[in-house]
């Protein structure tokens, strides 16, 4: 009986991995305090050909062009949430949520100063700020964040437009995804 329980032979780098005394073992040739080891047990692999299970090189699955388009769309979907995400990044979740609620309410007073307004009533009363400077910051910042994340969407939607068009895997790969800021931003 050997003193290798198994021993596998890893065609890629020609080294072994074997079980000896319970324990695994990665055996490389290129690695001197393994050399001896090495030279063992290539010698009784080569005269026990039957104990030996050859390792088969990894062959990465190659996707179908449904499964590629679908990955490229959530990369590009991704960089497109991170990037106008970082537009918000100084502001509170909660916060955010009141947004459309703000602007809605500054929309409104623009059109008609008596216009029930009270969210930005309570934000203007807790600053000390008139409501009309707090009306303009509201829509100034609101036509801003419109403009940005345009300017991000439209990036967003012009790579989906190149995907759309892909043909091949290859060209779907080839589709590199960056989106950028504008820069006033």
């Amino acid at each position: 009986m050997s003193e290798y329980e198994n021993i596998i032979h890893r065609v890629a780098d020609d080294s072994y991995v074997i079980t000896k005394n319970g324990m695994p073992y990665h055996v490389c040739s290129n690695v001197k305090e393994y050399e001896e080891e090495w030279k063992a047990v290539s010698a009784y692999a080569k005269m026990h050909p039957e104990c030996v299970t050859t390792e088969q090189p990894y062959i990465p699955p190659v996707p179908t062009l449904e499964e590629a388009k679908a990955a490229k769309l959530a990369e590009i979907n991704t960089a497109a949430n991170k990037t106008i995400a970082a537009l918000t990044t100084t502001y509170p979740d909660r916060e955010i949520s009141t947004f459309d609620k703000q602007e809605a309410e500054a929309r409104a007073y623009m059109a008609d100063p008596e216009a029930p307004t009270p969210l930005l009533s309570a934000l203007a009363k807790a600053r000390d700020i008139d409501m009309d400077e707090l009306v303009k910051r509201v829509i100034a910042k609101a036509d801003a964040f419109a403009a940005a994340s345009g300017y991000i969407i439209g990036q967003r939607q012009a790579l989906e437009d190149q995907l759309d068009a892909c043909r091949t895997v290859k060209e779907v790969q080839n589709i590199l995804v960056i989106i950028y800021p504008p820069k006033d931003v």
